[in-house]
């Protein structure tokens, strides 16, 4: 399997705790050999769809492969399903360009693709092409996937919004979101399950809509919400994510709103850390016990200040609160290290 390392690296920071940033080699990608394709899909599993250049593979080679976005122009088209393996059991499939829907890979002989209540769809739309051509796809692949699984999540990604105004990426998201509700209506179809993103590899953008598709497909992801409200709770916080270190992801969070500009902030601090990690590689965590806390004060426009729990070298938690909350350093440790337990007994790290 291709996949990818790096050296696990740790620093000590304001006396605080080291930062393990290893990344796993189960993660990386796999593309099937044509005699595979027959074979069974993981069970939990998200399936990366749309037209020919739409964007959908530079969006997982810039998450999983750390590919730059720029490099991704020189990137040729998809032409065998390629799979990436998260920690958490799902599995993210990309689909090669529906050029032809009489493809056995799309076609109504196979449907059972779509089925499982741990599956969910990801359509690609670029957003500076031919929108037409996209959703009269989009609208084919929807009719076969909700005959055999009418509760399927379908997540369009208006992907290539870059360079765009403000104004113009509202009004395009709106259009697709009327467009498809108004077919799905016309054709007696589930329209609760379907949510409309707005995406670009230049950005975060592409991490936080994969995110949002994701957790609801993590093992026990109810129990993990709940966690992580009582850590929220009980410690005063404003904001937890649980992060996979390695796509910049977060796999669950608390059970209230999500801001944009905290999961940003949140992703540039880990920038910011993996690169002071890889200057000062001089220490090297030797366990599990020397990834304990790490600390970092950065203001948002809100004073908020940024709490690290790193759980194991591949998860950790991004907590964010306010500076008199982040001080208590005491009491955000021993609470850390009482959902780290908890964690620990659910997932794989």
């Amino acid at each position: 399997m291709n996949g990818y390392t790096a050296a696990g690296r740790s620093i000590d920071m304001y006396g605080q705790g080291t930062l393990n940033t290893g990344l796993s080699a189960e993660r990386g990608p796999e593309t099937e050999s044509a005699q595979n394709k027959g074979e069974q899909l993981a069970e939990r599993r998200v399936l990366f769809m749309g037209l020919p250049r739409s964007g959908k593979t530079s969006i997982l080679k810039v998450i999983f492969d750390g590919v730059l976005a720029y490099d991704t122009l020189s990137l040729m088209p998809t032409q065998q399903r390629t799979e990436y393996r998260l920690l958490t059991g799902v599995t993210v499939y990309d689909f090669p360009g529906i050029d032809d829907y009489s493809d056995t890979q799309y076609s109504v002989t196979n449907p059972e693709i779509y089925a499982g209540e741990h599956t969910s769809l990801v359509f690609v739309i670029d957003s500076q092409s031919d929108i037409q051509s996209s959703l009269t796809t989009l609208f084919t692949l929807m009719r076969v996937a909700q005959t055999v699984n009418p509760q399927l999540p379908i997540n369009v990604f208006v992907n290539k919004v870059d360079g765009l105004s403000d104004e113009l990426k509202q009004d395009i998201q709106q259009d697709i979101q009327q467009r498809v509700t108004k077919n799905m209506g016309y054709e007696n179809l589930n329209v609760a399950f379907v949510h409309v993103f707005l995406t670009t590899i230049y950005d975060q953008s592409i991490r936080e809509a994969l995110s949002r598709v994701v957790q609801y497909l993590v093992p026990k992801h109810g129990s993990l919400e709940t966690i992580l409200n009582s850590f929220c709770s009980k410690s005063s916080l404003d904001k937890v994510f649980l992060f996979d270190v390695a796509t910049k992801m977060y796999l669950a969070t608390d059970s209230s709103p999500t801001y944009s500009p905290q999961y940003i902030f949140a992703c540039q601090t880990l920038d910011m850390m993996e690169e002071i990690t890889y200057m000062c590689s001089g220490f090297m965590a030797t366990s599990e016990e020397d990834a304990v806390l790490q600390r970092i004060n950065v203001e948002l426009e809100g004073n908020d200040d940024l709490f690290i729990y790193q759980i194991s070298p591949f998860l950790m938690l991004l907590c964010v609160g306010s500076p008199e909350i982040v001080r208590q350093t005491s009491l955000l440790e021993f609470n850390g290290s009482r959902v780290a337990k908890a964690i620990r007994q659910i997932l794989p790290c």
